[in-house]
This record gives structure tokens, C-alpha cells and sequence, in this order.
């Protein structure tokens, strides 16, 4: 069975206005009856790391094929590289400014490619919308089964944020809060991957002045309003509120430090 032609759209366009419609154009005028996957369109304007953490979640679920367009670009119209990116079967056409690292986290990377060419997109390029009109171009290029040469130069490397790594020592790490979800869950920069052989009970989490012993299996775990800390569903250490808000409670947000010790 043929795959569908599937691309995931992630920007910080926002719900109002003609952008997202003008990229979706783009695609379909290239790409007819490719498949539109609205990701998210709502990240915060210009934040690069809440980008990188949504794309991220979402890699894993898709099948082969599918091309990840994602736009989040506040140095739209400079010298900054826009490039595809090749891994887990699955293509990522975006700008290279940190938006990768999340997705390429623990994954090989087959290739990376600049895009340069000026024969794929459109015929008239304004310095502010890249993302219509080189960047889609190029995912549709690629949704086609086109040749990534013609993109452009092979990249020898790529940037990374190094939010996505938290510090460590022999007791434990020192991280970040990488994102708040709708649900107010305060999601790190800490992943299960990074925990090893230690006891679930025997680490102690502190956040906004706020001490959590031991790391909970599900938001359930504990009586209403009870602060706690797990693994969400995409691997990172969260901190939650049961039947609650956690960002709201500690007032806290992307950016606050999270300290979790063994015991």
C-alpha cells in the first residue's frame, strides 16, 4: 500500500489571519491532495525552544515519508540558513536556528541540506514570509520524492539549543522548565532516559521553592491539589498538579529552574 503524502505543519503563526491558509496553498498548489496536519499553530511568537519541545512529541507518531514543515523564525530575511533534515525515516524542513534539536535528540541523522536553490520556490520571495515561500516549496519538493541535492549544499552540522540537556552530577541534575502544556503541567529539560536504574521513590524534585519526593506513574497519584512529579507521555520529567494547574500554583512557567536529586 502507498503512503499517504503527509505534512505536519508547527508555526507560531496564531489562529487569526491569512498565514497559515497561504502556507496550506502553497503546499496544495505544489503537492495536490498531499495530506495538511495542523500540529500547532499557537506557540508562543518567536520561541524557538517551545517549537523544538512540540515538534519533538510528535516525530514518533508519524509514519515514514512525512515531511515536518515547521516555522518559527524571528531571524526571517537574515543571513540565518534554512535546511532539510533527514532522520527517522521522516524529513524536517525548517530554519536552522535550534528548532531541530528536540526532534534529533538521541536519533541519527542520514542527512541535512541547505536550501539555496532559487529554482525551487516561489517566484516572488518577500524578506518576511520564508516560510511560504521557500520552505514550502522545498517540503513539497521533498513530498514529491524530489532529490534533496537539488535543495541545495549538503550541511555538515546544524544548530542545537542546549536547553534540551540538563547539568548532572553524581546526585542527580540540575534543568528547566522547557514548556507549559493547556493543562498547566510544567514539562523539563529532564528525560526518563536519564534517570537509569534509580528508584522512582528515591529522588527528591524541587521547584519554585516547592520540595516533591519521588516520582509519581500517572496525574491521579495522590488526592486533589496534591503537587507531584512524573514521566509524561513523551519521556520528560513533569511537574503537575492533580485536578490542577502547577504553573498556576507555583508561578512558574518555561525557563524555571527545576533541581531533582537521589535520596
Amino acid at each position: 500500500m502507498i503512503q499517504p503524502a503527509i505534512v505536519s505543519l508547527t508555526t507560531d503563526f496564531g489562529l487569526g489571519g491569512s498565514y497559515v491558509a497561504a502556507l496550506k496553498g502553497v503546499l496544495l498548489d505544489l503537492a495536490p491532495g498531499a495530506q495538511l496536519i495542523d500540529v500547532c499553530h499557537t506557540i508562543s511568537p518567536q520561541n524557538i525552544l517551545e517549537g523544538g519541545f512540540v515538534l519533538a512529541g510528535v516525530v514518533d507518531a508519524f509514519p515514514k515519508g512525512t515531511v515536518h514543515l515547521a516555522v518559527i523564525d524571528p531571524g526571517v530575511g537574515t543571513d540565518r540558513r534554512l535546511i532539510a533534515v533527514q532522520m527517522a525515516d521522516q524529513w524536517f524542513v525548517l530554519p536552522d536556528n535550534g528548532l531541530i534539536t528536540g526532534a534529533a535528540r538521541g536519533r541519527d541523522v542520514v542527512g541535512a541540506w541547505e536550501i539555496t536553490n532559487p529554482a525551487i520556490r516561489r517566484r516572488v520571495v518577500s524578506a518576511t514570509f520564508h516560510g511560504r515561500d521557500i520552505l514550502a516549496p522545498a517540503a513539497a519538493h521533498l513530498l514529491k520524492g524530489g532529490d534533496p541535492n537539488q535543495l541545495g549544499a549538503r550541511a555538515d552540522r546544524f544548530i542545537k539549543l542546549k536547553n534540551f540537556e540538563p547539568n548532572h552530577d553524581d546526585r542527580g541534575f540540575v534543568g528547566e522548565v522547557i514548556f507549559r502544556d493547556s493543562f498547566g503541567n510544567l514539562i523539563t529539560n529532564i528525560n526518563i532516559d536519564q534517570l537509569g536504574e534509580t528508584s522512582r521513590d528515591n529522588w527528591m524534585i524541587e521547584i519554585a521553592g516547592e520540595r516533591i519526593p519521588g516520582v509519581a506513574r500517572t496525574y491521579g497519584d495522590g488526592p486533589a491539589g496534591t503537587l507531584i512529579a512524573l514521566v509524561g507521555s513523551t519521556g520528560w520529567v513533569e511537574i503537575a498538579v492533580t485536578n490542577g494547574d502547577a504553573a498556576r500554583l507555583l508561578t512558574a512557567g518555561a525557563g524555571t529552574t527545576v533541581w531533582m536529586r537521589r535520596v
